[in-house]
């Protein structure tokens, strides 16, 4: 009786692995400042790992080219972008690669057509308005034009302007509230004013530090919080899973640890979680209420290894989790700014 049959389908590589497998023999050799079949095969090797991405080219800051492959800033995209950067082969003198448009130093020094009009950039100013408590900044962008464009265009030109002056990835870092201002308020900056004021604002991060929090809700609960201060998910982008680990404590009337001592069960998970995760996910906080601690939890959803780590380890430990996928970090924002 014949028990095995081997399969004649072939097993197709990863869009990522197919893409860079294509690169290395042949993609390599594209110049991109010439029209050939090859540019329609990089936009369909590039579409066949995610519709969503982008693809461009520039010069590069080591080597001749540059390829960057983005996500547009759209958070569930972007894990996407950053594994097929991960598995870029080494970078030479004529190929380096991003996962997100660069910053461009002459950004403002060129001339946009849109909507029927060209605009000179360097006309463009700014209002720059910084959140000591949040580390953002707050933005208008103004250009004489603007009164005599539509608002999508007004828009457009907003957040190009902002990509390019700042990079894709400070955009999303470091800007709170963003719009196109039709008129002129009676402060504006430049760019190097706007640069000035994201620059300052950045100096202030310190990933290592916690904020404590503590609130009651409607029927006077107490909640408490301790979160690392001011983390921003752009900065892992893999890390794209939230795991809300749940602990049970013996608690006193409101909720709360009944003292120090309750605490420190709680206090060993947490070095515990900490100690397993190591660079493969991060902790960024906790809450405390109602007799529960929930540690709030990011892994890298193709980790599969961390995923049954910490399953394995929550069940020695009775706790349960709660993987949802979050890659904008959605259900930690009101903590981590």
């Amino acid at each position: 009786m014949r028990l095995f049959r081997r399969s004649n389908s072939p097993i197709s590589a990863h869009p990522i692995s197919a893409f860079w497998e294509w690169w290395t023999s042949q993609g390599h050799t594209i110049d991109p400042h010439q029209q050939s079949p090859a540019l329609e095969q990089l936009s369909r090797k590039v579409a066949a790992i995610h519709p969503d991405l982008t693809w461009s080219f520039g010069p590069g800051r080591e080597s001749k080219h540059r390829l960057t492959v983005s996500a547009g800033g759209t958070a569930e995209v972007r894990p996407t972008a950053q594994r097929w950067l991960h598995a870029a082969p080494p970078e030479n003198a004529v190929w380096e690669f991003r996962s997100s448009q660069e910053a461009d130093p002459n950004a403002l020094g060129n001339v946009l057509e849109i909507a029927g009009s060209e605009l000179d950039l360097s006309e463009t100013r700014f209002r720059a308005e910084a959140s000591a408590r949040k580390l953002r900044v707050h933005v208008g962008v103004y250009h004489p034009a603007f009164p005599d464009l539509p608002e999508p265009a007004r828009l457009q030109v907003t957040f190009l302007v902002l990509d390019w002056l700042l990079g894709e990835d400070d955009v999303e870092r470091w800007l709170g509230h963003i719009e196109a201002l039709e008129t002129a308020p009676a402060e504006l900056v430049t760019g190097a004013g706007l640069l000035h004021a994201v620059a300052s604002v950045a100096e202030q991060q310190d990933r290592d530090k916690w904020t404590l929090l503590r609130w009651e809700d409607a029927d006077g609960v107490p909640t408490i919080a301790s979160f690392r201060q001011v983390l921003r998910w752009i900065d892992y982008p893999t890390l794209d899973v939230h795991n809300g680990v749940h602990a049970a404590f013996a608690a006193q009337a409101n909720g709360l640890p009944a003292d120090g001592a309750a605490l420190d069960p709680l206090r060993r998970l947490e070095d515990e979680l900490e100690s397993l995760l190591g660079f493969r996910g991060l902790l960024v906080g906790h809450e405390t209420t109602s007799g529960r601690r929930t540690f709030h939890v990011y892994t890298d959803g193709e980790d599969q290894n961390v995923g049954a780590a910490m399953n394995d380890w929550a069940r020695s430990n009775h706790l349960a989790i709660e993987p949802t996928p979050d890659p904008a970090w959605r259900r930690v924002r009101q903590f981590t700014g």
